[in-house]
């Protein structure tokens, strides 16, 4: 490891290289996601975090900001001209595409959905990411493919890190991988993994309801700030000093798959335009809320993002140095937090009207 001042250097050596003063980097596979309820398949679609994140921020991010994603598929890869990997391609890896089977139950007591591995792709490397800096970072593996030297290298280049819990504790049962059925996708303790030690130099950690209790929160609170999404229930922000509540936006929900995917890329869009951690989790509930009302990466109506840009562009502060590329953060909600919820209540409201009675568009213009 090297010391302070030689970190320090490496710093500004990189920054010399710096893209644009908001270009973020995505990190995380695209896969192929099959949903199968009572044994049949009843839907195929693209899948892996990195394609909901996308294109949550090709809709929300506000003007000047990019990306960069990082993903990795094989040859058989189906979506290659899908919205999200045609405007991001992915790297191609002779092993195949990363691929889930989820299995939804509607028995009494049975869990909701229960997710197998069926095939891995590659892991990420850290050659494989762009050498410049970044103003921030997603880590958004599903198949434990962002590395723990990845991430390292992730916070080395990105300003500030947010990292999908998911990314750090999922493991797969290799004995059920052998039966054929695939892999049973389980957790475990954080504090047991490599990616532990690397907490404290990340700014934001996401995690479900579900994966709150391997994450140690905490533990983890006095490192970063967790975030925990409570589905229907919205979600809670945990700080060193603090912690808050933020207010769901209704939704019917379709298929869960990618909601919290959605709401980290709503979150990190919401910190671009300048508003505090806990204002910007109510852009996360948002769109979390509108991926659970579709099957597979969601689309969006141009009217309702117009209508939430429009929002952002009167509520959000204006920063000559917005905090997520200074990394320093703001907690706590503004004076304006019950009012930015009010109005995205009423661009909810209009999607759901728009969803009855016009088609919606993968232009995220």
């Amino acid at each position: 490891m090297p010391g302070v001042g030689e970190e320090a250097a490496a710093e500004e050596q990189q920054q010399a290289k710096g893209g644009p003063a908001l270009e973020g980097l995505v990190v995380g596979s695209y896969c192929h996601d099959v949903l199968l309820r009572g044994g049949r398949v009843v839907g195929e679609t693209l899948g892996g975090a990195a394609a909901f994140v996308s294109t949550v921020l090709d809709a929300a991010s506000p003007p000047g900001a990019s990306f960069s994603v990082v993903s990795k598929v094989g040859p058989d890869f189906a979506y290659a001209s899908a919205p999200a990997p045609a405007r991001h391609p992915p790297l191609l890896c002779p092993a195949p595409t990363t691929s889930f089977h989820a299995r939804f139950s509607d028995a009494a007591g049975a869990p909701d959905r229960q997710l197998r591995r069926v095939h891995a792709c590659d892991p990420i490397y850290p050659d494989d990411l762009p050498d410049r800096r970044f103003a921030y970072g997603l880590a958004v593996g599903v198949a434990g493919e962002v590395l723990p030297e990845t991430l390292d290298r992730m916070i080395r280049l990105c300003r500030a890190v947010l990292v999908d819990a998911q990314a750090l504790i999922r493991v797969f049962d290799a004995e059920a991988d052998a039966g054929g059925g695939g892999a049973a996708v389980r957790h475990m303790a954080l504090e047991g993994t490599p990616y532990a030690p690397l907490l404290q130099r990340v700014a934001f950690l996401k995690a479900s309801s579900e994966e709150a209790p391997y994450i140690g929160v905490e533990t983890a609170r006095r490192r970063c700030c967790v975030i925990v999404t409570e589905g229907k229930e919205g979600c809670r922000l945990y700080w060193d000093r603090g912690e808050a509540r933020v207010a769901p936006f209704s939704a019917v929900q379709v298929d869960p798959t990618g909601a919290g995917d959605s709401y980290l890329a709503g979150f990190a869009a919401g910190l671009l335009w300048g508003l505090s951690a806990t204002d910007a989790a109510l852009i996360g509930n948002f769109f979390g809320a509108a991926a659970v009302s579709q099957i597979g990466v969601p689309t969006f109506h141009p009217e309702m993002l117009q209508a939430v840009k429009t929002i952002l562009e009167d509520k959000a502060i204006q920063r000559s140095s917005p905090c997520i590329n200074g990394a320093l953060f703001t907690f706590q909600r503004s004076i304006t937090h019950d009012e930015l919820h009010a109005s995205l209540e009423e661009a909810a409201r209009l999607m759901c009207q728009q969803k009855q009675t016009g088609p919606a568009t993968d232009n995220c213009d």
